[in-house]
């Protein structure tokens, strides 16, 4: 099967300091990879690399067999290849619809957008009744709502979170990963960067494990978890 996504020893600095060194990842089509790791670990920049927003200075990075590192990020978008940044990055001068409408940008056809549109509003109804609200009114669980909306709005096929619990209550954290769970069962790749180490691995199938710029180990999930090291380090376990 073809690899959906191929990261080969892809290096990352900023002026001097490195922030990824030979990094290397894989992710198999319909597959919840995590990437878990510290502060500064370089989860971040690993992600934006893949968008297209930083450029490695050493390495390659495939999606679907073709390089796509050294595009643009608009390009890597049009691939479908989708980032659902950090902060939730919504406009906030603009409505909630009008948001959405931007993540529709690959789109042509306008009847499309609208049942797009529909089944967004289905799958968050508190969506539909601010739509005409502007983005910067709503707090900050409908706005990690309306960044996944609009993300989802570009179709993608591998769609990328980066640190989607940060800033939301316990019961908010718990809904963004349900509806990670339902995007992947819709057949959507996902790619998890999150500090939540212990909610990754139990929604993941692998995960990665990202110390200061490099990873330091890889496996199941599920071997993680029960993994010592990482009980310590990240799951607060001793």
């Amino acid at each position: 099967m073809t690899k959906l996504l191929e990261v080969d020893q892809i290096q990352v600095s900023y002026g001097k300091i490195a922030a990824l060194n030979a990094v290397s990842l894989c992710i198999e089509p319909g597959e919840i990879v995590a990437i878990i790791g510290a502060n500064g670990a370089g989860k971040t920049t690993l992600i934006n690399t893949i968008s297209g927003i930083l450029q490695p200075q050493k390495g390659s990075i495939k999606f679907k067999d073709e390089l796509i590192s050294g595009l643009p990020a608009w390009k890597i978008a049009r691939k479908r290849v989708i980032q659902i940044p950090e902060g939730r990055k919504v406009f906030p001068k603009l409505t909630v619809l009008e948001n959405m409408e931007l993540g529709a940008f690959p789109e042509k056809d306008g009847s499309k957008v609208k049942s797009d549109l529909e089944n967004m509003y289905n799958l968050f109804p508190v969506l539909r009744e601010r739509k005409n609200q502007s983005a910067g009114t709503l707090s900050g669980g409908e706005q990690q709502m309306l960044a996944i909306a609009r993300g989802l709005m570009a179709k993608p096929e591998l769609l990328m979170f980066d640190e989607p619990s940060m800033g939301l209550s316990p019961v908010l954290v718990e809904k963004v990963f349900q509806i990670i769970r339902e995007i992947n069962k819709q057949g959507i790749t996902i790619l998890l960067v999150e500090q939540n180490a212990k909610k990754s691995l139990q929604i993941a199938g692998r995960a990665y494990v990202l110390e200061t710029g490099s990873i330091i180990l890889s496996g199941s999930a599920d071997k993680l978890l029960g993994n010592d090291r990482i009980k310590k380090a990240y799951l607060g376990e001793h």
